[in-house]
């Protein structure tokens, strides 16, 4: 059999698609609330809708930074672990 070099990825390098994910998130949020703003009809609703996406936004911000907050980032990962092949027969 073949052994698999040592791979190991620090755990804070999740923070870059994460980052990328919140980013175009907020993108794609200020370019609806402005056109619901800006075009939607002057009506409850429409401001109700807005107050109920960016309140709902906001929470789950919330609580994914209480869980990102607790966490200890300067562990790694030993991809090593998961990718050996283990075979059940043996």
């Amino acid at each position: 059999m073949f052994s698999l070099p040592t791979i190991v990825i620090p755990i804070w390098a999740l923070f870059i698609p994460f980052g990328l994910i919140v980013f175009l998130f907020l993108l794609y949020s200020f370019f609806n609330i402005y056109h619901l703003l800006r075009f939607a009809t002057y009506s409850m609703g429409s401001y109700l809708t807005t107050v109920i996406f960016v309140g709902g936004s906001v929470i789950i911000m919330a609580v994914a930074w209480a869980y990102i907050v607790s966490y200890d980032w300067t562990l790694a990962w030993n991809l090593s672990d998961f990718l050996e092949f283990k075979s059940s027969f043996l």
